[in-house]
């Protein structure tokens, strides 16, 4: 196969290591691989006869790649060789760490799956988005202690927040029903946070938005809603709401953080909607 390997060439050397490692054992099975820096990535003028487009990074590579795309849907076959820190996407795709694991699901094409993009104010997003507490965490994220301890630098972002704990009611409108709440997510897959589970109806298959929204973001609710998800609890609170839509506008909260895959992407007011434009990872 003709493979467009897409990466940030300043990654971190371990990271740019274990890119290398896998140019090394697609090359060593038969297949012509093509290095390209993820920031310039254009597959319609770089990789137009690629069978497959190899996003190397995290979720938020992986949106930032589909992004810049002109026209997303005329992407060649897309996958994702996990070397981010929270890789849900990969996850939820199943796609493994060992390179020659990854060769050899590349090859098979058994696991093939076609989803549609979804949105945030027209710009794709992949695995998850939200506001609220959680968007304020990322907003508050140390890159560098990001780059030292991975996820907990989520957890220590969190815990800086304590004292002055951010709390902004929305309004949510899904074109049948309007509700106020403080926290908001839009899933596109089961998992959140690396392992756990916030949503078990999600998936990449789902003809709609996931939506949790919960109507409160007290301190005590948030740590409602780790235990629920870190435990694999099936009953939610009584109070957190589960909805489906094409489309949600969120309104109120005006200049508050919203996040997409790990990084902030936009502030309210924002409109998420899923698109017909689809992308198939192989």
């Amino acid at each position: 196969m003709k493979l467009a390997l897409v990466y940030n060439p300043k990654l971190a050397p371990k990271r740019l290591n274990r890119v290398n490692k896998l140019a090394a054992v697609l090359e060593s099975r038969g297949h012509l691989v093509s290095h390209y820096n993820g920031i310039e990535f254009d597959a319609a003028r770089d990789a137009g006869d690629a069978d497959c487009v190899i996003m190397a990074g995290g979720d938020g590579t992986a949106r930032l790649v589909i992004q810049k795309q002109s026209d997303p849907g005329a992407l060649p076959d897309l996958a994702i060789y996990p070397t981010g820190t929270i890789n849900l996407l990969a996850r939820e795709l199943d796609y493994p760490r060992n390179p020659h694991k990854f060769a050899a699901r590349l090859e098979s094409g058994s696991q093939q799956l076609t989803t549609r993009l979804a949105t945030i104010d027209g710009a794709p997003f992949l695995a998850c988005a939200s506001i609220g507490f959680d968007a304020h965490a990322v907003a508050s994220v140390s890159e560098a202690l990001k780059l030292r301890i991975g996820r907990f630098a989520y957890v220590a972002a969190l815990l800086s927040l304590a004292k002055n704990w951010p709390r902004h009611p929305v309004t949510i409108d899904t074109g049948e029903e309007r509700i106020e709440a403080e926290t908001l997510f839009i899933l596109r897959g089961k998992f959140y946070a690396g392992p756990w589970t916030l949503d078990r109806g999600a998936n990449l298959k789902t003809e709609k938005l996931r939506i949790l929204a919960l109507p409160h973001a007290r301190r005590r609710d948030m740590l409602l809603l780790a235990l629920y998800a870190m435990l694999g609890s099936r009953r939610p609170h009584g109070h957190w709401r589960f909805l489906e839509a094409d489309r949600v506008t969120l309104s109120g909260g005006e200049g508050i953080p919203v996040q997409a895959d790990g990084d902030i992407v936009a502030s309210a007011p924002v409109t998420f909607e899923l698109t017909p434009t689809k992308v198939t990872f192989l």
